[in-house]
Parts: C-alpha cells; structure tokens; sequence
C-alpha cells in the first residue's frame, strides 16, 4: 500500500495505485477545470510517456507524477517552468546523495548524475482562445531504485549513486514541495533571470563542443548561452543559432 502523503498547501496530492499515465489523468483533471496545485502521483504508470511520445519504463519503485498548472502568462514563456521543475529535482538529488555526486540539468529538461539520466521531465498544455496558457502539465520521472539498461543515453538511480536503501517516492515528493513551490514563486514574482542563472550553474555540457538533433536537421556547435526566454543559444559556423525544441548530445 502507499504511505499518505500530505503536501503543503496548494498542492493538493491524488493517489493511484496504477493509471495509464499520470500526465494524462492531470490532463483529464484540468480540462474539467480542477485548480492550480494538483499533483497527480501513481505507483505505476500502464502507458508511461517521455518527450516527443518516447516511452517511459515505469518500473514499480520509481517515481512517477505530474503536477497541473495554470500560470498567467503566453505559451512561451510558460515553457521556462521546465527550468523551475529541473532545479527543484536537481536540488532533491543533492538532498539525497553523497556531497561528492555531481548533478547537472540536460538541456532542455533533463537531469544527469554523473552524465547518467536519472530524471526526464513532459510538459504538455491547453491555450485559451487568445493564446495565452489556459492549464500547463509537468510530468515528472525520477528513478530512485532501478533504471532501464537497454537505452541510447547511459542511466541510473539514486539507490545506485548513493541514496540510502530506505528513500522512497513519499520522501521525495515531499522534497519536491519544498523545493518547487518556493522556486515557481520567484518565477511568477520576479521572472526568469534568477532561475535562469541557477541553471547554467549546473548545465551539463555549457561551453563545450555539442551535436543538436532537431526534427529536420543535426547541428554541431559551441552551447554558448541560454537567451532571456529560455532557448539554447548554439554557436553554429560563427553565427549564433536560437534552439526552442531539440535533444543535445556529446
């Protein structure tokens, strides 16, 4: 049985033993109009879902959630909150594992420990009829006591970096709120700067020679920055290219 878990309010926690994919429940949730702060948390995911429709292994152990949103703000700058949800789990991993264990955030909403995939974020959302964001859904996966071995990209686990035997989904959810709700707060009263400063101070691969795979072309280059909106700056033949959606790779 899962252990209750209360989080702190707005964030208001629904249980599933086992559901297609937690994503699409808080999908369903907010089309019928459920508020802001709703997390959706299963045990084990039928259908589990990574970016561009990659399947999710969902192995029971793991942790699997999503959490509604609905900023006030237009689509693309709704797409910073990647960066919110990234260093709040980053900032969970460092809770957890030895102080020696290095933790980097992937662009655009991964996190590596040891250059291993431990972490993948989704978000998924609803315009309204001027285009602004109407709800926005962060779909979270963090493994905690085992990994897929048969991958493209190396990954791993936090029992196997280091985390005590005894961490399990509850403790990091509760990490998660306390990490994430002061983290979206700045974002929502100050912008996108400061958050945008934390993550470059833990992005893997800054400054270093990268392959960008995008939908219709591969591009190599120099990862120079992020822009103020929150794209990959790519130094690309001597000219900066702006990347919104794509996978990078060394």
């Amino acid at each position: 049985m899962i252990q209750k878990v209360s989080l702190p309010s707005p964030l208001k926690l629904i249980i599933h033993e086992i559901i297609d994919s937690t994503n699409e429940e808080a999908k369903r949730l907010a089309r019928n109009g459920m508020p802001e702060g709703v997390v959706v948390w299963a045990k084990e995911q039928s259908s589990g879902v990574g970016r561009r429709g990659r399947k999710w292994e969902s192995a029971r152990g793991n942790l699997f959630f999503s959490v509604l949103l609905r900023p006030d703000c237009s689509a693309s700058k709704a797409m910073q909150l990647s960066y919110v949800v990234s260093l709040s789990i980053a900032k969970i991993i460092d809770d957890v594992l030895p102080s020696s264990v290095v933790v980097r955030c992937k662009w655009p909403n991964d996190i590596l420990v040891e250059n291993r995939k431990i972490s993948g974020i989704l978000l998924e959302t609803q315009l309204d009829p001027i285009g602004d964001i109407d709800w926005l859904v962060i779909g979270v996966g963090l493994n905690i006591k085992s990994f897929p071995k048969d991958v493209a990209f190396p990954a791993t686990a936090l029992t196997h970096e280091g985390a005590r035997k005894t961490i399990s989904a509850e403790i990091i959810l509760k990490l998660f709120s306390y990490h994430f709700l002061p983290t979206y707060k700045i974002w929502k009263n100050l912008g996108f700067e400061s958050i945008r400063t934390a993550w470059l101070s833990r992005a893997a691969w800054l400054g270093r020679e990268i392959t960008v795979r995008l939908e219709k072309e591969t591009l190599k280059g120099k990862f120079k920055d992020l822009d103020k909106d929150g794209a990959l700056i790519l130094l690309h033949n001597g000219n900066e290219r702006r990347i919104t959606a794509g996978d990078i790779f060394i």
